[in-house]
Parts: C-alpha cells; structure tokens; sequence
C-alpha cells in the first residue's frame, strides 16, 4: 500500500498548503493547482506543481516496483499486487491529466528522481542482471 504522507516531496509544500490539503489526495491536488492558476496565484501554483512532480515520480517508482515484484511473487499475491497496482495508476492518472503537472513531473531534476526511485522504486533490481 501507498503510504499517505511522502519524505522527499514534503519539502515542497509550504506549511500552510500542507495543513489545508490531503497531500494524499491527487484530486486535492490537481483542485488546487487548478484554484491558484485561476487566482494568478502563479508561485503558489508553481509551488503545487513542483511538489505533485515529487508525487508523481513516486507513484511511477512504486508502480515499477509493483510491476517487478508481480513477475516474481507467488500468486497468493497476486490480488493484493494488482489492488495496488490499480490504486497507483489511478492516482499517477489524474495528475499526469493536467498538462502542466504532467510537465512538472517529468521535469523533474534527475538527483531528485534518482533519490525518489531509490526509495519506491524496485528494491532488487541489480540482481536481475
């Protein structure tokens, strides 16, 4: 399962975002990227879209750790896999819908992607070389 709160992209979110939003929520989130555009909010919406870039990368990251440990796990798993699977590409789903966030996603500065992969990502990918 997806945890609900994220390490790396917390730093993104100002204080005052992060008490007012679900930050596990992508609706929220893509609501308030949308709120800020239509406000001229500019910094406040780009503060949004950089934190949904962190969002997004883990949610790509734990969908390839899902689809990795799918093709190795034993099939009494293979339901609780695929729920999560599900959860996660609907989630990823909505925010890569915006344009702009989708943008601000795969924008992000590679150090940032690679510490993300490192810890959503695929745990034993080495081994399959």
């Amino acid at each position: 399962m997806i945890e609900n709160t994220t390490t790396t992209a917390t730093a993104a979110v100002p204080a005052v975002m992060a008490d007012i939003l679900d930050l596990s929520d992508p609706q929220a989130l893509v609501d308030a990227h949308a709120a800020a555009v239509n406000a001229g909010q500019v910094s406040l919406a780009e503060e949004i879209a950089r934190f949904v870039a962190h969002v997004g990368h883990e949610l790509r990251a734990t969908a390839s750790r899902v689809d990795h440990d799918l093709s190795r796990c034993h099939e009494n798993r293979y339901d609780e896999l695929h729920a999560e699977d599900d959860e996660v590409s609907a989630r990823l789903r909505i925010l890569e819908a915006v344009p702009a966030l989708k943008a601000a996603i795969d924008a992000l500065a590679q150090d940032d992607v690679a510490a993300i992969w490192a810890q959503y990502g695929p745990y034993d990918v080495e081994d399959d070389e």
